[in-house]
């Protein structure tokens, strides 16, 4: 089966405060999209890459990586993540997409290649890592805890990306969900379809927030 890999790098991350998008903010010398760009670029099972940027940084985002690799194709984004998937799918031509968050720089080779090989017999698939933390339920108006989790047979897990999903399944669902999904999965499991799993990477962190670029700095110098 070919594979294709969507990187999402089209929002305009107001969480994170900054004065321009964050994937282009430095990390350890570089972009933060460089770093991203530069795993997918590694990965010899891609057939091709396709960079889901905004209108307005088309011309800075092409600049950047053009060093990195010549063999990844810009689409302007949507509205919306949704959106911005939808436009990245349908330029996907490969049988397996992976759609992932130009923010997370750092997903290891070896785990894009296991989601892509358990791609190959699953529909969809992402990687998770497990909530540690005791959960509670907290009433807004009273701010005191209104229930208690118990997830001892039932545990809670963080998704990552990339997803990976057999195309012509992911394109539907996609057009089938609301605008304001944020999670490519849930497009998947609105639709009645099941998502396999496989173990994510602590390090696979998302930069969202301003603190989280001294974390990201110190996974960048750990690795060189």
């Amino acid at each position: 089966m070919t594979a294709s890999a969507v990187i999402l790098a089209a929002g305009r991350g107001d969480r994170m405060q900054a004065n321009e998008n964050k994937v282009l903010l430095p990390i350890y010398g570089q972009a933060l999209i460089c770093h991203t760009v530069s795993v997918f670029a590694r990965i010899p099972e891609l057939d091709d890459l396709i960079l889901v940027v905004h209108s307005d940084e088309m011309e800075e985002v092409q600049r950047l990586i053009r060093p990195i690799t010549d063999h990844c194709h810009l689409v302007e984004g949507g509205e919306t993540r949704r959106d911005s998937s939808l436009i990245g799918v349908r330029a996907a031509q490969s049988d397996i997409v992976l759609i992932h968050d130009g923010a997370r720089p750092f997903p290891s080779p070896t785990l894009i290649q296991h989601i892509l090989t358990v791609a190959q017999y699953e529909n969809a698939v992402i990687p998770v890592l497990p909530i540690p933390d005791y959960l509670h339920r907290v009433d807004e108006t009273t701010s005191r805890i209104e229930t208690l989790s118990d997830l001892s047979n039932h545990p809670l897990v963080r998704a990552q990306t990339p997803q990976a999903f057999r195309r012509d399944l992911i394109l539907r669902c996609l057009e089938a969900a609301a605008p304001e999904i944020r999670d490519d999965a849930t497009a998947i499991l609105l639709a009645g379809e099941t998502v396999a799993t496989v173990a994510g990477e602590p390090t696979n962190i998302k930069v969202t927030r301003l603190e989280d670029l001294s974390l990201a700095e110190a996974i960048a110098a750990s690795r060189g």
